[in-house]
């Protein structure tokens, strides 16, 4: 007969030993600690896959743990069961070093020897700034020591950009001349100016830049493009670099996390329901033909909204295609193709006319300028695919005039038309410090009597304290989203355009319950997504009066 007292003794840790359960606990909470407060933030913070780190972590620890208190002999058991805690955490040091940057890699070593005098040193002049880089390579780039010359570049570069990147600056200008050098920023659409620095700094800093963006450094003048990662304590960002040079100087351009802001969802765009209702049924497979025309003036966010109508429609299901001059991010299940403008042996249009032969079922047609690109595709007509075709304009009258010139033919430019977008980027307000208020003047707004509106602050309480909103930085947005203006072109419409008639168009187009941008604006505003100040901002322009556009013939051109 099996002597039960005897078979626990060795087997059951917590009956017989009160100390033991004592040493076991100790290894737990100091793995948790470890885990939870040590390597869940380090693996947040480089971005490693934390689902798939976390089932490890938890799965051994329960084997471990498991070892530990069922484990035959305790001083067997209890060692083992370290080892089993311990063996995800240390894999996740091994992948972990292999992809981050040198200085921030994990070490044991103990030695005096020159090398790691040296390496110490690089930490130092490392701390003495804010970021850190990896350059085009993905290699980390050296700081140089504080004594030496090239420490100051680096002190320049952080001052410059760690402050934007902390006050969620989407891109950055620089500008060098004979007369010193211009840093300005860009903040939810807004511009301002960082620092002026002497030329020589300003050709220090512009070196620096675009030797980790990977540029040609004997090329001033030819515009190139380069990329480099920023680390800061708390985030990482993929700067893309434009470098280009003019007759007084040159210039650089730095855009922040590029892909990230060009990618939003159809539902992010700011687009209102009775707007959707116009542009979502060309997503069936019987409305996709003709031509849509997506408009905006400069840096407004034509690049996003082309990016997001794109993927509502099903790339797997369908042929859809775009055709760039710079691929911005990448389309999943999209054929992007790339033209470029030093190939001298096939030049826009023909790239379109050769894409257009495939038989694809949805493109996008971006940078339209020339008129034999524009020709091409109004020549696929309302039989042809779905063709969203971009242009930098001011409004939505300005667009249809750009496009029936550039096509050249008014009968062959309005034939296909199925919409016109255009849009423009709002601030939105920021709901930590926002303050509601009800308009006198509401009959004159259009408003309801007691509607109630707000506007930006800036400002919160603290223990009794008015202080800078924390949220907004003081400036009492925070974000931007889009207003948009979307004219649907039905048959009256398009025989107004077809007469050469804009106003009479619009007018047919009003009747169809188009919504006006300034309208669109209004009930963001009543909402609460923006102020009655912003959109002043925003639509000041439109309020000038413009030259109307040379009507265009309505022969076929050359």
């Amino acid at each position: 007969m099996i002597d039960l007292p005897i078979l626990l003794s060795d087997a059951s840790v917590f009956l017989l030993s009160p100390w033991k359960p004592l040493v076991i606990w100790g290894v737990v909470v100091t793995w948790a600690w470890l885990v939870a407060s040590k390597i869940q933030a380090d693996a947040e913070y480089y971005r490693f896959n934390l689902p798939q780190w976390n089932i490890a972590f938890i799965s051994f620890a329960t084997i471990g743990l498991g070892v530990m208190i069922f484990g035959w002999i305790f001083w067997v058991g209890w060692p083992v069961g370290i080892l089993v805690l311990m063996a995800p955490i240390l894999f996740y040091w091994k992948v972990r070093n292999a992809n981050v940057p040198e200085e921030n890699k994990f070490t044991l070593s103990f030695s005096k020897s020159p090398e790691a005098a040296e390496k110490k040193a690089n930490k130092r002049a490392q701390k003495s700034v804010t970021l850190q880089y990896l350059d085009s390579n993905k290699d980390t780039v050296a700081i140089p020591p504080e004594k030496e010359a090239g420490h100051e570049v680096f002190l320049t570069l952080d001052s410059i950009l760690a402050p934007a990147l902390e006050e969620r600056a989407t891109r950055l200008d620089l500008g060098l001349s004979a007369g010193g050098c211009i840093a300005t920023k860009t903040i939810d659409t807004i511009r301002s100016k960082i620092d002026n620095m002497d030329t020589k700094s300003g050709v220090n800093l512009f070196n620096q830049i675009r030797l980790m963006a990977g540029m040609d450094m004997e090329e001033n003048r030819q515009k190139q493009t380069g990329m480099f990662k920023v680390m800061a304590p708390e985030n990482h960002y993929d700067l893309t670099i434009t470098s280009s040079g003019t007759s007084k100087g040159q210039l650089l351009r730095i855009d922040v996390d590029r892909a990230r802001q060009v990618k939003l969802p159809y539902d992010g765009l700011g687009l209102l329901d009775k707007q959707r209702e116009i542009l979502d049924p060309l997503t069936q497979m019987h409305a996709r033909h003709g031509i849509v025309l997506l408009s905006a003036p400069p840096g407004q966010g034509l690049t996003t909204t082309g990016y997001s109508v794109m993927s509502t429609h099903d790339s797997y299901t369908s042929n859809v295609r775009t055709l760039e001059l710079e691929q911005e991010a990448t389309l999943e299940g999209t054929v992007q193709q790339i033209w470029d403008p030093a190939s001298p042996d096939v030049d826009y249009a023909r790239t379109l006319q050769s894409m257009l032969r495939r038989d694809p079922d949805v493109v996008l047609v971006t940078d339209v300028t020339d008129s034999e690109t524009a020709r091409i595709a109004a020549e696929s007509g309302s039989k042809g695919p779905l063709i969203y075709i971009s242009l930098t304009a001011g409004s939505t009258m300005e667009a249809i005039s750009k496009w029936i010139q550039l096509v050249g033919d008014l009968d062959l430019a309005t034939e296909p038309l199925k919409a016109v977008v255009h849009q423009r980027l709002i601030r939105r307000l920021c709901d930590n410090c926002k303050v509601g208020f009800v308009p006198a003047d509401a009959g004159r707004l259009r408003l309801p009597e007691g509607a109630q509106l707000y506007k930006a602050s800036g400002k919160v309480e603290d223990r009794n304290k008015i202080i800078d909103c924390p949220v907004s930085k003081g400036t009492g947005y925070l974000g931007v989203t889009g207003i948009f203006e979307v004219m649907p072109i039905n048959s009256d419409v398009r025989k107004c355009l077809a007469d050469g008639d804009l106003k009479a168009a619009q007018t047919a187009a009003r009747r169809e319950k188009m919504i006006l941008m300034q309208e669109a604006a209004m009930q963001k505003a009543v909402q609460g997504i923006t102020s009655i100040e912003e959109i002043k901002r925003v639509l000041a322009g439109d309020k000038k009066k413009k030259k109307p556009a040379p009507k265009p013939s309505s022969e076929p051109t050359g």
